[in-house]
């Protein structure tokens, strides 16, 4: 050992003297694995980057297996979004793991998307079927509206439009998701809203006015129940994408909302799709 060395005057090369070898707790050298310094071998902890993908750091490659969170969709990574496809264990449409699934709506052919939450099932789309009569709106009558959020229905039209086998859901049904999904606003929107934990995505697609505004785009989500209040009015779900919030509130049956149709309990067999 140099005399420079041992008065403290090492001759660092990163973290490591080399004239003694001595090693120092910082400048350590990472670049090819994040969690080892590559001059002097300590292990530095995980510091590796796994956001983009669970299993494969994405500053210096390192790999790890079974880390992917499949539990809440079987064909999707809950952490980081990575898919595989063909993981689903499909029963009467539904995957019996995971919720997922698929219905194809043979009255135009349009294809939804299908969850599991508790004990329901729900359409995980804004239904976007045109009926023969009844109030139908595009919001802003722009087509471009149509193809993201769905159509707008007053509440009437809403009660017959539901495919054989599913229904609008009651004000119950509403508050049986709110409640089993933690009868907490903020937390209950957090799983509902895009990205959310329980593949609901919902989307903001505003409302109409009984007179023929339209209001809140991409702003609030509003969804029709299939129960009135004693006043005449009837109760939605809406979901508030400033306020992070979800909420039952009555409405006037003449207004145009979303519509999310629930399976009928003793009726979940076809038209789902297997996937």
């Amino acid at each position: 050992m140099s005399f420079k060395c041992n008065i403290g005057l090492h001759n660092w090369d990163g973290c490591k003297c080399t004239g003694c070898g001595a090693v120092r707790d910082k400048e350590h050298d990472n670049k090819a694995d994040c969690g080892k310094c590559a001059r002097c071998g300590k292990e530095l902890g995980d510091l590796h980057n796994w956001s983009a993908d669970c299993e494969k750091c994405s500053v210096c490659g390192a790999t790890r297996s079974n880390q992917h969170a499949w539990l809440k969709n079987c064909e999707r990574c809950s952490k980081c979004g990575a898919v595989r496809t063909g993981t689903h264990h499909m029963e009467n449409g539904v995957c019996q793991i995971c919720g997922h699934g698929s219905y194809h709506d043979e009255s135009d052919g349009t294809i939804y998307k299908v969850i599991k939450a508790g004990n329901q099932i729900i359409m995980a789309d804004n239904y976007r079927r045109k009926p023969a009569k009844g109030g139908c709106w595009i919001y802003d009558d722009k087509e471009v509206n149509l193809a993201k959020f769905g159509y707008l229905y007053d509440w009437e039209t809403a009660k017959s439009l539901a495919p054989g086998g599913w229904h609008l859901p009651t004000k119950d049904e509403w508050e049986e998701l709110i409640t089993f999904l933690g009868n907490e606003s903020r937390k209950v929107y957090a799983q509902l809203r895009p990205g959310g934990e329980t593949g609901f995505e919902s989307l903001f697609g505003g409302e109409r006015y009984s007179r023929g505004a339209f209001n809140s785009l991409n702003a609030s989500a509003h969804y029709w129940s299939a129960t009135r209040d004693a006043d005449d009015q009837v109760w939605q779900f809406k979901l508030g994408a400033y306020t992070e919030s979800a909420v039952i509130e009555k409405v006037d049956p003449g207004f145009g909302l979303s519509i999310r149709y629930f399976k009928d309990k003793q009726d979940r067999t076809e038209p789902f799709l297997k996937n």
